[in-house]
Order: structure tokens, then sequence, then C-alpha cells
């Protein structure tokens, strides 16, 4: 199964660029943080395999996630979440899919839906206080252009993986005003989306990035009729490419046939279980609200 995806992951970096993840995995820590150096060392050695090929696999799972998040609010003001994860060969990857529970001192502190080799977390609860999931901005872009920035970005050493970010943010913000707080404001390699959950009414929101700070802001704003946010791949004030614009289409509808007082697990999971929302490359879904920690519920995807 490893390297069956190790194969497709070759695939998708240019020739040029070897040298560089080459030069990241022979001095890990030098450029890769505690304690995720250690534990990417840890499964190089468990799986046998090349150190270099495990920081492969983990920078293109942190930045090539085509998805759809929603953050909304029921009548009774409970905030819920949800989200589909799409990866272009998720044949392989919907067989290592784990849900993981992060404990200290033989309590949970965090959750997480992720694959196992991935040390870094696209989608996490911490109970009684917020979810957060990431979806990467815009899939269009020029591949060496892409992989020349990602690369110069952690030689640079100045900046956070994306996901390594939100399983630091899990780990130790205690509220969501932190939490957006702390994926508003940090440098991190690449261009996404942080869409965050909280458990008071109101308390959700889509964070637009660049590398370097946040470029937009989309809340929830009961006063003004917005009780959902909703994210795939796309600026909120731009319109998704033809190709790929019924994604967002059709969740929206979805959401505003359902309404509000119609918010539920049950009906968040068919939501996201609509074509094309659901799509040949969903590899999980999840549904969860961080005040009602015991709701969080993920399932493998064989569309």
């Amino acid at each position: 199964m490893v390297p069956n995806i190790l194969q497709d992951v070759r695939s998708l970096i240019p020739v040029d660029y070897i040298p560089l993840v080459e030069k990241i995995a022979d001095d890990i820590e030098t450029y890769i943080s505690q304690p995720f150096a250690g534990e990417l060392k840890a499964i190089a050695k468990i799986w046998d395999i090349d150190l270099g090929e495990i920081v492969l696999l983990n920078i293109i799972y942190d930045v090539t996630a085509f998805c759809t998040s929603i953050v909304a609010q029921d009548g009774n003001g409970t905030i819920w979440h949800a989200r589909n994860l799409d990866y272009y060969y998720g044949d392989l990857l919907r067989n290592l899919t784990i849900m993981v529970n992060f404990q200290r001192q033989g309590k949970t502190v965090y959750t997480a839906t992720t694959y196992a080799g991935y040390v870094g977390i696209v989608s996490g609860q911490r109970p009684d206080a917020f979810t957060v999931t990431v979806n990467q901005r815009g899939h269009h872009v020029h591949v060496g252009y892409w992989w020349q920035n990602i690369l110069i970005a952690i030689v640079d050493k100045n900046s956070h993986f994306v996901s390594f970010l939100v399983r630091q943010v899990l780990e130790n913000s205690t509220t969501y005003s932190d939490a957006v707080d702390q994926l508003s404001t940090q440098v991190i390699h690449a261009p996404v989306y942080y869409i965050v959950g909280g458990i008071n009414p109101g308390e959700g929101v889509v964070i637009t990035r660049n590398r370097f700070a946040w470029d937009d802001k989309l809340y929830l704003n009961l006063p003004y009729g917005v009780w959902y946010v909703l994210e795939t791949n796309y600026d909120n004030w731009s319109s998704p490419p033809p190709y790929d614009s019924q994604r967002r289409a059709v969740a929206k509808a979805s959401m505003n046939k359902l309404g509000s007082d119609g918010v539920n697990k049950d009906s968040l999971y068919q939501v996201v279980s609509t074509k094309p929302v659901m799509n040949m490359n969903t590899t999980y879904s999840i549904v969860f609200s961080a005040s009602q920690p015991e709701v969080y519920t993920s399932w493998v995807r064989w569309p």
C-alpha cells in the first residue's frame, strides 16, 4: 500500500526540486520542528523507507486537499462542523484513514481524522473548545511554481507546515478566539483556508490565508441571516472555475434547503454525501461539534 502511494507522490514533484527535498531530509531537525521531525524519522524507520519519501509524502498531504468544509449554527444556537476530504489518489488513502485521540495523563486533549504516516492534522476537534479543518486554496496553480514556493518556504525555516500549525493550535489553544487568532497570524508554507467552529452561538469562520497573514474572514452573522459558512477551494468573493462550479453550488443549495432548524448530525451527513459534494476523490467525511464532543464521527467513503 505505502509503495503505491509513494510512486504516485513521486510523479507529482518536478525532478529539479528533488535535491531540495533531500536537503530537508538530510538535516531534518534544522528544517522541521519537534515533535514532527522525530515522528517522521520514526515512521520512516518503522515502514523501512527513505526519510525523504516520508517528508515528501507529508508535504503532498499538507497542501493538496481538495475538499468541502461547512460550519453551521442550528436553531438552538449549537455550532456544527462538517467536511469532506478529497484527494486524487483516494483509493490508496482510504485504507490508511485513521481516527486518533491525542491524550495527556489519560485524558483526550484533541481528536483528529488523518492518514497513517501523516504527522500533521487537517481535521480536528478540541473538546468543548473548537473544531478546525483545512482546505487547499485553489487547485489550478502551475505545478513548478507551487513546488518552488513550498520548498523554499520550508528551507527558509521561518514558517509552519499548514497542518503542523493546526496540530499545535489543537494542542495549545483552549478557546475558539485564540485558535482563530493563531491560525490567522502565523506564517505558513502555502495559501489555505482554515475553517473553525466554536462552542457558542456565532462562533464560526472561514479564514482565507496567504502565507504571511489573512486576506479575509467570513464569519457566521445571524443578525444578517448568515447561519452557515461554506468553503470548497476558492475565494468566497470569486466564482469557481467552470469545471468545479457545481460542488459549491450544490452544497449551498443543500444547506439553504435544510435551514438552520434542520441542522443536525444526520442532515449534515446527507449534505456532504450529495454529489458532487461527495465525488470519486472523497476519502472521508466528518460531522462534529465541539460543544458535543461525543458527536464526532468519521466515515471512510467509497463513492
